[in-house]
């Protein structure tokens, strides 16, 4: 139906119903009630990850595509867990890209965690669980800080592994 539209409409077709699915995931429409401690920066969020998941949209398809697959919610929470250990310029630049600017730094985290455990919960009707795993060079030493806080918040433990 969608190559009678035209590729153009088709592609913003495409990224309207990825922008709807994420909000719809993150806005708290899961069960009764939000799903957010801060709803303030969980609107925030899910507006966050809806420009992320249409930039990687963009970025990662193109005309000839035909099918594609992928959870832009995997990806930003994987790459929340590596912005969580990021300082300086990587930190400046990861904010960026995945459209952190707007969000209060101390609530961003718990907020992740907010959505995971929503998506989480073994009562609901469908099951959609997310699991977390950090891999780090072996030889080098990770800030106690930094695994706490991937734990507390993600529930990720960090697996070393020789990269060499």
């Amino acid at each position: 139906m969608l190559y009678f539209l035209g590729r153009g409409v088709a592609r913003l077709f495409y990224c309207s119903v990825i922008s709807v699915l994420i909000f719809v995931t993150m806005s708290g429409v899961m069960g009764d009630g939000s799903i957010f401690q801060n709803d303030e920066q969980g609107y925030r969020l899910s507006v966050a990850n809806t420009k992320f998941a249409l930039d990687l949209y963009k970025r990662q398809t193109s005309a000839k595509d035909k099918n594609i697959f992928m959870s832009p919610l995997s990806i930003s929470v994987a790459l929340a867990m590596t912005y969580l250990g990021a300082g300086g310029q990587t930190e400046l630049q990861m904010r960026n890209v995945l459209h952190f600017s707007d969000m209060e730094e101390d609530h961003l985290h718990q907020t992740f965690a907010d959505i995971q455990s929503a998506l989480n919960k073994p009562e609901q009707a469908y099951k959609l669980y997310m699991a977390n795993r950090l891999f780090g060079e072996k030889s080098y030493t990770f800030l106690d800080q930094f695994l706490a806080a991937c734990q507390k918040y993600y529930g990720a433990e960090l697996k070393a592994v020789d990269f060499r």
